[in-house]
């Protein structure tokens, strides 16, 4: 079966994915071909190359013309969903020859940007990295007219090998953090949750930070900045992670993702996990099984005063984290689910689709699909525009407006 994988890139959650998933195909030795088109040239080419080494190929920046002939060869067609400019682009500027459209979404759906419910109408199967993307709204109809169209395949994957617990030293646990040390992920609030805990605690931030932007400035105007380290990137998440006990990750409740492949890898070495109540954790993490789900910054607070008064109950349910994850988190899992997408999916006659009827035929259309609003709704689509704020963040009217700089209609939705 030969599967034809169209990305926009593949960098961060969706190229470390996608590397595991080809090192587990080549150890089981499936038969499956993989190609993957990247419309963008990756900046970091770490999971590319994994990908290659492990016998897929990689195609960058295809034409028109080699997109169509590349389609044209697959048997399936798997878009790596999340509405960057560039997949509206490959899928709505010129016709593809009839295919089978299989769609991997990498953002939940649950606020902006959305899965356009019009594009899961026209996919064979959807499969969602996170069983929270069922409650999108949009998805309704859809899901309820073709339940077995919608399927969650994981794309978080843990570390393999757990610490034990005679590795850990004695004394309250060790608090980090590793991700994306933006408020547009991170929750602006958690350096008042970590002012107000009671106890004396150090916590760690791993990840790339401007020194002149919101994180550091929220950093530094603490009550008790002593009590927060911005480390700044790690190079091996998995020595950064193997230092701490606990895992804070508290992120801002209208984040785009789903698999969150930091807290996997996290609680895979046996962390344990302390998240809010959002969507996309609480479909990972169970609370006082494997971790701890906080309903607000201020319980987040009181959690980190437990956790270092119970050092030894936070242990315990770090062991059972890693044991979680090994069972329900690992590649060969997800492999199976793809194995029985594809018998599914290739069973259908390839056909084509009207991808400018669903999603739109310019940037501006696109745009709007992308917030699930009228691509004329006027002033409701110029406000909504500004639920992404005025940073490039994926999906957003400045991400568009830098892929398509020259288009008046985006200039007009911005203001």
């Amino acid at each position: 079966m030969r599967i034809l994988h169209v990305a926009a890139h593949l960098g961060g959650g969706v190229g470390k994915a996608h590397a595991a998933l080809a090192e587990a195909r080549q150890a089981a030795g499936c038969l499956e071909s993989h190609r993957f088109l990247l419309l963008e040239a990756p900046q970091d080419r770490r999971f590319v190359d994994r990908i290659v080494a492990a016998g897929a190929e990689v195609v960058v920046a295809p034409d028109a013309a080699a997109i169509a002939r590349h389609t044209e060869a697959a048997d399936i067609l798997q878009v790596e969903w999340w509405s960057h400019p560039r997949l509206y682009e490959c899928l709505a500027r010129r016709p593809l020859p009839p295919h089978r459209l299989v769609l991997w979404a990498h953002i939940s759906g649950l606020a902006p940007p959305v899965i356009p419910s019009a594009l899961a109408e026209l996919a064979e199967v959807t499969a969602f990295t996170s069983a929270c993307s069922f409650a999108a709204g949009n998805l309704q109809p859809e899901i309820a007219r073709r339940p077995e169209a919608f399927i969650v395949a994981n794309s978080g994957f843990g570390f393999s090998a757990p610490r034990e617990p005679s590795e850990r030293p004695s004394g309250p646990p060790r608090i980090g953090y590793l991700g994306t040390l933006d408020f547009a992920k991170l929750h602006p609030g958690v350096f008042a949750a970590i002012d107000a805990a009671r106890s004396d605690i150090r916590v760690r931030l791993f990840g790339s930070v401007d020194p002149g932007g919101a994180v550091a400035t929220a950093a530094a105007a603490m009550r008790r900045p002593e009590r927060v380290s911005l480390e700044g990137h790690a190079d091996d998440p998995a020595s950064a992670l193997a230092g701490l006990d606990v895992f804070f990750y508290p992120l801002s409740p209208d984040h785009y993702g789903t698999g969150e492949n930091a807290l996997v890898e996290a609680m895979s070495l046996g962390l344990c996990p302390l998240v809010l109540d959002n969507p996309a954790e609480r479909a990972i993490v169970s609370h006082g099984e494997t971790g701890i789900v906080a309903g607000s910054l201020e319980e987040c607070a009181g959690w980190l005063d437990w956790m270092v008064g119970h050092p030894s109950d936070v242990a315990a349910l770090g062991a059972a984290t890693a044991r979680h994850v090994a069972a329900h988190h690992a590649p060969a899992a997800t492999l199976s689910v793809f194995a029985a997408l594809y018998d599914r999916a290739v069973a259908a006659p390839k056909r084509r689709r009207d991808y400018v009827e669903v999603l739109g035929a310019g940037p501006a259309e696109w745009f709007a699909a992308s917030l699930g609003v009228p691509a004329r709704g006027g002033e409701a689509l110029s406000e909504a525009s500004g639920l992404f704020g005025p940073t490039a963040t994926k999906g957003s009217i400045a991400h568009f407006r830098r892929c398509f700089p020259g288009d008046p209609a985006l200039w007009a939705i911005a203001g």
